[in-house]
């Protein structure tokens, strides 16, 4: 896999108003944590692994995304920026990976902007050899719990149950006997997803997206669990909890 997509744009309905009142009008991936901002750090690391093509998905913060891509890699080829404008604010990510389908030929990562994790979980998906049959890769972890992600039950590796931003059931999770995990935020993606699913470009979210193949076909999402740290930026308690700079 030499292709990354990250999601770098989104309004961050949980945490603008508190970074408002802060006097932060930028974007959660800009924030900085040890003096660096988030998104320096994924696209650092995708350059490290030699990803060829590293596309970022923006639909708010535009400009800071041009000005900061301007400042800190002027002559990076493989950075594409994508600009999502008034319909990729209305539709999300979807809609964006679905205006560029035809430079997704190939199987590729997805990844949120305002996670981070270690590298060897990258290079672990990015080395997958084919997705074949599975459609998605989906990294999961215990610690990426957040109000908008999705919940696993994995039995013997394997998914058995995806709650979609729903009330986890705990008496679920004992009858079936499964190990809860949580995320979407780092995935490998088959580039067969877009004629797959139906009006993908209208599903709002890829959580809703990766939730219509599994309840299509099971086998076509696959796991894996990954027990690193893993860093996100959610809330303005994840911000004040990690010492991120403003």
């Amino acid at each position: 896999i030499d292709t990354i997509v990250i999601a770098v744009g989104g309004r961050g309905k949980r945490i603008v108003g508190d970074l408002k009142k802060r006097g932060i009008k930028k974007s959660k991936t800009f924030l900085t944590l040890n003096g660096k901002p988030i998104l320096s750090y994924l696209i650092d690391m995708s350059l490290a692994l030699n990803f060829q093509k590293i596309f970022l998905l923006s639909s708010y913060y535009e400009y800071e995304l041009h000005a900061y891509l301007r400042e800190n890699y002027p002559t990076t080829k493989q950075i594409i920026p994508v600009y999502g404008g008034k319909l990729g604010r209305k539709w999300g990510v979807p809609w964006l990976l679905y205006s560029i389908r035809r430079k997704l030929l190939k199987p590729f990562i997805y990844s949120d902007g305002n996670i981070l994790y270690d590298k060897g979980i990258l290079k672990k998906i990015k080395n997958t050899t084919t997705l074949k049959p599975s459609l998605a890769n989906v990294v999961l972890s215990h610690k990426d719990l957040a109000p908008t992600h999705s919940q696993f039950i994995l039995q013997q590796g394997r998914i058995n149950l995806i709650n979609t931003r729903l009330p986890y059931n705990k008496k679920e999770e004992g009858h079936l006997g499964g190990q809860r995990y949580y995320s979407l935020g780092l995935m490998a993606l088959s580039e067969s997803i877009f004629s797959f699913v139906p009006n993908f470009a209208h599903k709002k979210d890829l959580d809703f997206i990766i939730h219509d193949i599994f309840r299509s076909e099971k086998h076509l999402t696959k796991a894996t669990v990954y027990n690193g740290n893993w860093v996100t930026i959610h809330t303005i308690r994840d911000v004040d909890k990690l010492g991120i700079k403003m």
